[in-house]
């Protein structure tokens, strides 16, 4: 009954006094055997040996008693330390199982319960991941949102964000940008825009040419996206994009005047992109342009408004049919001089 008492309270404590009590019964199992072997070596040794004799061999084997019982020490926890890191380590469970079978390890106690935690917070961390990425999926959901309030307040706008989105995302690809850099300048495409919400309806819909007045007004949409985007945290990398893609190269864009390399090529791309966007559909200040004009007149100003590397990737979307083009018609709205192509 005793027996069966104290082995109850040996397993429900904890692994900490566990292998406190398992340390200290290795160490005095060995010491006490290391004890008993030097002692023995000494009595033999005054026994054979004369006395001026003896007394050295017994410093010489307490000495060499010492040395081994540290020795086989040293050994045997080396031994138990290297098997609990590789037990760590590997973070397999089986391993744990493994270790657990043998009932004098010292760790056998502790490394199930590191196991039995890693999976825990493997299993915590898999449900932030996923949580994660479903509040990503529904920030996108609301981007595209807000793309799709800015675009529908005027016909001419429709779908203009989606595809600016699309072309950025083409042009960053074929510029060698990484599958994570490529969907930032697709997002901040899609809400390159978003600014003009803080614009008023009478100039966003407005058919005749703006004053310059009105004008400074409207350019102002850039720093107002920015202003909007800059508060959320995980949105703060597409401010560049949304804020800088009137800036031009030369140095006569706006809001701040850049020049070349102080555009942020987010901005070069996105500059492209929604050009040629705006030039390739019917606005009420112009009618629709062919690709291929279109491109002819981004070429022209490669290197003083656009970036020219951004310019050819785009040329070379086009002219592959990487950007397909399809159903060439003529807009019932619009007067045009050539046939308009629909891009998808």
């Amino acid at each position: 009954m005793q027996k069966v008492s104290a082995r109850s309270a040996r397993q429900s404590s904890s692994p900490g006094t566990r292998i406190r009590w398992r340390v200290f019964a290795r160490f005095l199992a060995l010491f006490a055997g290391a004890t008993s072997v030097t002692v023995l070596a000494m009595l033999l040794a005054q026994r054979t040996l004369r006395p001026v004799l003896a007394g050295w061999a017994v410093v010489l084997i307490e000495l060499c008693g010492s040395a081994a019982a540290a020795l086989l020490l040293t050994l045997w926890f080396e031994g138990r330390i290297q098997r609990l890191v590789q037990a760590l380590e590997s973070g397999v469970t089986d391993q744990a199982h493994e270790v657990a079978e043998f009932s004098d390890d010292l760790f056998a106690d502790l490394i199930p319960t590191w196991q039995h935690a890693l999976k825990a917070m493997r299993e915590r961390s898999y449900e932030k991941n996923e949580e994660a990425r479903m509040h990503y999926e529904t920030l996108k959901d609301l981007m595209r949102m807000f793309a799709k309030a800015v675009d529908e307040r005027t016909a001419y706008l429709r779908g203009h964000s989606e595809r600016v989105a699309a072309y950025a995302a083409a042009i960053a690809w074929k510029l060698g940008l990484d599958e994570e850099q490529v969907e930032r300048v697709r997002l901040a495409a899609l809400l390159h825009d978003i600014g003009c919400l803080g614009v008023e309806d009478y100039l966003v819909m407005k058919t005749t040419p703006l004053t310059p007045e009105e004008f400074e007004i409207v350019k102002a949409h850039t720093v107002k996206g920015a202003a909007i985007l800059r508060p959320i945290t995980m949105l703060q990398d597409l401010v560049p994009g949304v804020e800088l893609h009137h800036e031009s190269l030369d140095g006569m864009g706006y809001p701040y005047g850049l020049e070349g390399e102080q555009i942020p090529l987010m901005a070069r791309i996105v500059a492209v992109a929604d050009s040629f966007d705006a030039m390739t559909t019917p606005r009420p200040y112009q009618s629709a342009m062919n690709a291929d004009y279109v491109l002819d007149i981004l070429a022209r100003l490669s290197g003083t408004r656009y970036d020219a590397s951004v310019v050819s990737a785009l040329g070379e979307l086009v002219n592959t049919g990487a950007l397909e083009i399809k159903n060439v018609r003529t807009p019932v709205s619009f007067r045009m001089r050539k046939p308009v192509p629909e891009l998808v």
